[in-house]
């Protein structure tokens, strides 16, 4: 029997027996309330109605107290069938530990519900809502019904705030220009509590660091007109719940920084200047540590956003977090500002920042060895990584990694290949600097975090029984991020060699006329992109995320003037040879490509629970050749299928 036949049986008796296998335990495992006691109800199904459309249903059902069972696709309690698999009489077993059991029907969760229901509904005006629930008993199931009659909501009559100082009054009511509570808006006391962290955010950007929410509180009064509010906002000097007092809000300015840099080994002596041994101070900011400081102290300065003699500003605070982060040096980073009474007067106040930066591990290194397998063919490749933090004292990221594979090709299994026939190895040096070096100034780009600027070298030999090749690779970028969402990366230089040899005449045969042909000649790429990637999941905690990655190349353009303004004389191809046969310039003896790109990639998905989401992805792009070369190089063509592909495609088939 032919072998691609016996595949094909081989395959469909597997799916048969699959499929009845989930048909039988489906059978067996179809009694959802098997574990239900006889004087109780599973919780089936939870439904809340309402008579408004400018509810959020969702938000509605986060208040319910008891859920119900988790299920697939909003539709089938897979969990819950996967506990009924199990046997009465274990108490633990792999059905149960990975299933989930019936969920009970309680009176006093449902009467909880209905009154966190009714709370959620004060809080966004509609004080006079009724919650009605009703319950359906059948079949030991509970279904538990929720209706919402809203009535008519209470909307802001007259909203006025007032500053018990004067100092603050001014510049509050700038801030108040912008007030998210208006005149004839739903009372709603989310909103009201946004306002407050709204204030206090712009506050403690503008030097009041001492400012914050709880001196904030509102006076509400529904008694005057019918569905009608009157909000006053009141901003104290005090803290009445912890009877915290201050004449004024002072606005803050930083006067220095003290930092305190552990190395791996020390003793904890945090914020503690007899326990270090060496102290340099220099323009505001006095380092401490023990020996020779690791970190240049150029670097570290170069990470405050608030420099000595600034104003506080809470913003640029978080961004020296992110900054001291991005260095990669540091276990954690802790800053704390104190407030010096001495120094303060009527108006101003000043701080003294004091930082903690505990040091990680120098050197790390790892090894790594795995077996591969690709359709029948047996390998073994392994790994050799090397990391050095702070190469030359300046936070200088230095990563090597060293990789070799071996592969039996079962198609050229003879003598003169032998028997592991496919070697590949290579090498890759990635040198990762703080900050944007040569050609560009840093001071022209708003960062959210310490940039870096990026070179790398890579080597990759590939010896098969069809051909050899190299690939030598070169790049010279740059990666930032903008804010908490954007990041980019911009590659000046990118630069691919790749040469091809002993190519098997049985492989090049069928393929002499094709266009693929391209794919196993000598080229250069000599190319520069940049990628802008948003992901809304980024330092947020949602239900729905957003990510896109926008991208464009370019390649060849640089060398094609050069080549034209020099006059460099183009090369005609052997038409023996086949393939394209136009003239092309030459670089070392090889021809380089010139090209066109730019690809989109969007994707959408929602988390329902922790066992159901949505996800969704869009991706296209556009290659147009031109010039120098007419096809897309090989390694830059767009494909599908492979380890990647959802629809089990082979690669690039």
């Amino acid at each position: 029997m032919p072998e691609v036949n016996k595949n094909k049986i081989h395959t469909r008796l597997l799916l048969k027996t699959i499929v009845m296998f989930m048909a039988i335990a489906f059978l067996f495992g179809c009694n959802t309330t098997k574990y239900v006691p006889d004087d109780r109800y599973l919780l089936n199904d939870i439904d809340i109605s309402t008579d408004n459309r400018n509810i959020n249903k969702e938000e509605l059902s986060s208040y319910v107290r008891q859920k119900e069972n988790l299920k697939i696709l909003q539709l089938f309690k897979f969990h819950l069938w996967v506990y009924n698999l199990s046997r009465k009489d274990k108490e633990k077993g792999w059905f149960k530990r990975i299933g989930e059991p019936p969920v009970i029907y309680d009176e006093a969760m449902k009467n909880k519900s209905r009154e966190q229901l009714t709370q959620y509904l004060n809080n966004k005006g509609y004080y006079r809502a009724q919650v009605n629930d009703s319950l359906i008993l059948k079949d030991k199931k509970a279904r538990l019904l929720f209706e919402i009659e809203s009535g008519e909501p209470y909307r802001i009559d007259e909203f006025t705030y007032r500053v018990n100082d004067t100092v603050l009054a001014p510049f509050f009511n700038r801030v108040m220009r912008s007030s998210l509570i208006n005149k004839n808006d739903v009372f709603d006391v989310d909103v009201l509590q946004k306002e407050r962290e709204r204030i206090t955010e712009r506050l403690k950007n503008n030097g009041y660091f001492k400012f914050a929410e709880e001196f904030i509180h509102y006076k509400v009064d529904t008694t005057k007109v019918p569905f009608k509010v009157n909000v006053e906002m009141l901003v104290e000097n005090a803290n009445i719940a912890v009877e915290i007092d201050h004449e004024n809000h002072m606005q803050y300015f930083l006067s220095d920084y003290e930092i305190f840099i552990e190395k791996p080994g020390d003793s904890l002596a945090q914020y503690q200047s007899e326990y270090y041994s060496d102290t340099l101070v220099s323009d505001g900011f006095a380092f401490y540590y023990n020996g020779r400081n690791p970190i240049k102290e150029s670097v570290l300065k170069n990470a405050f956003d608030i420099q000595p003699g600034n104003l506080y500003r809470k913003s640029l605070e978080d961004r020296t977090y992110n900054n001291l982060y991005a260095l990669r040096q540091f276990k954690y980073v802790n800053i704390q500002y104190q407030v010096i009474e001495d120094n303060a007067d009527s108006l101003n106040g000043y701080l003294k920042g004091r930082v903690y930066l505990p040091l990680q591990t120098l050197q790390g290194y790892s090894f790594d060895i795995e077996g591969t397998n690709t359709s029948g063919n047996f390998g073994i490749a392994g790994n050799i990584n090397y990391q050095h933090r702070n190469l030359f004292g300046g936070a200088e990221i230095f990563d090597i990694n060293l990789k070799g594979a071996t592969e039996r090709q079962e198609a050229f299994i003879n003598d003169e290949y032998g028997d592991f026939n496919t070697v590949e190895y290579g090498g890759n040096v990635r040198l990762s600097i703080p900050g944007f070096k040569f050609p560009f100034d840093q001071k022209l780009f708003n960062f959210f975090s310490t940039p870096f600027t990026s070179f790398s070298v890579a080597y990759n030999y590939q010896k098969r029984p069809d051909y050899t090749r190299t690939i030598l690779n070169t790049t010279l970028g740059y990666r930032w991020r903008s804010n908490r969402y954007f990041s980019h990366t911009f590659n000046l230089l990118d630069l691919n060699a790749v040469r091809i040899f002993s190519l098997n005449p049985t492989f090049m045969e069928p393929i002499k006329d094709l266009y693929i042909i391209s794919s196993y000649t000598d080229h250069i790429i000599s190319a520069s992109n940049y990628s802008i990637t948003y992901n809304s999941q980024a330092g947020a905690r949602r239900n729905d995320y957003r990510y896109f990655r926008l991208n464009f190349e370019g390649a060849g353009n640089v060398l094609w003037g050069l080549s034209t303004i020099t006059g460099r004389v183009k090369v005609v191809p052997d038409e023996s040879v086949g393939g394209d046969q136009s003239p092309y310039f030459e670089y070392f003896n090889t021809r380089f490509a010139q090209y066109l790109k730019a690809d989109f990639d969007y994707r959408y998905g929602y988390r329902f629970n922790k066992y159901n989401s949505f996800a969704s992805r869009i991706f296209t792009g556009i290659a147009f050749p031109y010039g120098n070369f007419n096809v897309m190089p090989f390694e830059r063509r767009y494909f599908t299928g492979g380890a990647n592909g959802i629809r089990a495609w082979q690669v690039r088939s």
